[in-house]
């Protein structure tokens, strides 16, 4: 039998409403690498974060990996290294604040420990309480980071359609310098044109010989559906967005509530 791999986001895929994983669901992932599959959390998130869920579950052995930031940084589970790693400059990290603040909008950015702000906001605070990484208020973030960090994140509670034209005055500077992706209605994302979740699939099959054909990726939200149209077979979950089920290939039975992963686990790789 050829070996897959299956790239699985998390918010509103892996992880149910109340941030769990099912019984069903990691029995079903227990099965799969130990029969020689590949499985990747495929996560928008930082690293630390997606880190922490592993840990929770004891994924730090042979065939577990991290695609975090949307692919930006690429982490080996077994060998704890990150295998590929794309940072963005400094001066664009500085122009996206800049930006960011002047509209009134909440950003940050990140380095390998915290969550990187420059003002303490109810956003920071509902923000790292959800993905579990402390924050950090600084005066000047581009001048406390050590290295170039990997995202910059823009967030609004109050209307998707404050980032919407957020990110359409942003557009003509971020032409061929960065790429923008929703991960939710509430979270805009800046990164590497080569950060996201479609080139971890291809980087990833590459990487390990496997052919892309043999790859299987699922997710719920707009920051899903590169990986969904690059995987040999994309997947959108039961409660995903409508503009996700329309570039997938299969839609789950079940939701994120309800063992979805399992689901396609069992009947498309095992």
């Amino acid at each position: 039998m050829s070996k897959k791999i299956l790239f699985t986001d998390l918010d509103g895929t892996l992880l149910d409403s109340n941030k769990n994983i099912s019984p069903e669901d990691l029995e079903a992932i227990k099965e799969l690498t130990a029969s020689g599959h590949k499985f990747v959390i495929s996560t928008g998130r930082p690293i630390q974060s997606a880190v922490k869920i592993a840990q929770r579950y004891g994924w730090f052995g042979d065939g577990y990996y991290i695609s975090s930031y949307n692919g930006g940084l690429i982490y080996d589970c077994s060998t704890k290294e990150a295998i590929i790693r794309r940072p963005i400059p400094l001066p664009y990290v500085r122009h996206i604040l800049d930006e960011a603040y002047r509209a009134g909008i909440h950003a940050h950015t990140y380095d390998d420990t915290y969550v990187v702000s420059e003002h303490d906001t109810p956003e920071l605070a509902q923000y790292t309480d959800a993905i579990m990484v402390p924050g950090i208020v600084v005066e000047n973030a581009t001048e406390y980071l050590k290295e170039e960090p990997i995202k910059v994140i823009v967030i609004s509670y109050g209307s998707h359609s404050v980032l919407d034209r957020f990110r359409e005055h942003m557009a003509p500077w971020c032409e061929g310098k960065l790429t923008t992706v929703f991960s939710s209605p509430i979270l805009l994302e800046f990164e590497d044109p080569k950060s996201t979740k479609g080139f971890s699939v291809e980087f990833m099959c590459s990487h390990f010989g496997i052919p892309v054909s043999d790859s299987v990726a699922v997710g719920d939200e707009e920051n899903d559906i590169s990986m969904i149209k690059a995987a040999g077979l994309g997947i959108a979950m039961k409660n995903g967005t409508e503009k996700t089920k329309a570039a997938a290939d299969h839609i789950t039975e079940n939701d994120n509530d309800h063992s979805g992963i399992s689901e396609i686990i069992y009947k498309f790789i095992l």
